[in-house]
């Protein structure tokens, strides 16, 4: 239980630290207008198809590092349908989310996003019939309950109400069809991964056909590169061709385009054991729980004040996290046999 805990804690260290710089290498990168071409950097499947190539090379390397008996390759032909369907989902997903913010504003985005685990469990539920306890699914609910509270809190309800209140109803149904959509393909990306790593428990120790999270996280990137390869060919040319001009006029652009591909690659390698290890709903906890850690650190480096409803916030999530943690530990415990 201990070697547990503990990994579970360099996970979400890990996860926390590769994806805050992740985002502050994102901000320049996207919102800069770049001195000789006098444009931002907004081509969005030239920037995936950089950090899945930067990905399925970390991959490799990570595959090497844990000496798997099962080559990868022959991984993709046992598994090839799996593996398109997630790396389908996994690059459609983004795009619609960010589609949606044509539509509606940030603060509903982020509500949504809060909520990621809900569509993971009725994918599971749903769609998989997977077995899950129901505390796994109160834990889930008082998480994203709690994340909901902690961003309204960070905002004016006013905000809010007149979000939800204002004109264009008709755009803004527009949008919360894309957020949902996306929140779908979410689900069935995860779920989907949980499927396929939970297989191996079907299987006998020892086999050499066993799937690691450094099996998906090669191959999925590897996916995702032949996706955007063909969304360049097929509908969109002309953003390769603009993304390229840039760069060849700002050449410095390139170098926050791989600290970029590298932060997302590097948190990559923690994301796919803590799938591989922990299940995905363990895995989306960390990453929906991250604005909050990060708000949670900035108060006790920067003295920040935090709202009622943001404490209320915390102490649900906290104490659903915590509930869980201990139901497991009582599960681990050896039980006491009888004289």
């Amino acid at each position: 239980m201990a070697r547990s805990t503990s990994s579970l804690a360099i996970c979400a260290i890990g996860i926390y630290a590769t994806f805050l710089t992740w985002a502050l290498v994102q901000e320049p990168l996207a919102t800069r207008t770049w001195p000789n071409s006098m444009e931002k950097f907004q081509f969005p499947n030239v920037i995936a198809l950089m950090q899945a190539t930067v990905a399925m090379l970390m991959g490799f390397l990570y595959l090497k590092w844990k000496k798997v008996e099962y080559p990868p390759m022959k991984m993709m032909q046992d598994n090839w349908k799996q593996l398109m369907l997630i790396s389908f989902t996994q690059s459609s997903s983004g795009p619609l989310a960010t589609t949606s913010l044509k539509y509606v504003d940030y603060l509903t985005y982020m509500l949504a996003k809060s909520c990621k685990m809900i569509p993971v469990l009725l994918v599971h539920l749903l769609l998989y019939r997977t077995p899950i306890s129901n505390q796994k699914k109160v834990v889930a609910v008082l998480v994203s309950l709690g994340v909901t509270i902690f961003t309204i809190g960070g905002n004016n309800g006013k905000k809010l109400k007149r979000s939800l209140e204002s004109d264009g109803s008709h755009h803004k149904l527009h949008g919360f069809g894309l957020l949902s959509s996306s929140l779908f393909l979410d689900g069935l990306t995860n779920a989907t991964q949980d499927k396929l790593l939970k297989a191996n428990k079907a299987k006998e120790k020892g086999t050499q056909c066993l799937i690691t999270g450094a099996h998906l996280m090669f191959t999925l990137n590897l996916f995702v590169i032949l996706w955007n390869v063909l969304y360049f060919i097929v509908v969109d040319y002309k953003q390769w061709e603009n993304a390229v001009s840039v760069l060849v006029k700002d050449p410095q652009v390139w170098g926050y385009l791989m600290l970029y591909s590298v932060c997302g690659a590097t948190g990559q390698c923690f994301i796919f054991y803590t799938l591989e290890q922990f299940g995905s709903l363990v895995l989306i906890m960390i990453t929906v729980t991250r604005k909050m850690v990060s708000m949670i650190l900035s108060i006790v480096v920067f003295g920040k004040t935090v709202g009622f409803k943001q404490w209320v916030g915390i102490f649900i999530v906290f104490g659903g996290i915590t509930w869980e943690a201990l139901g497991k530990r009582k599960t681990c415990s050896p039980k006491v046999k009888s004289a």
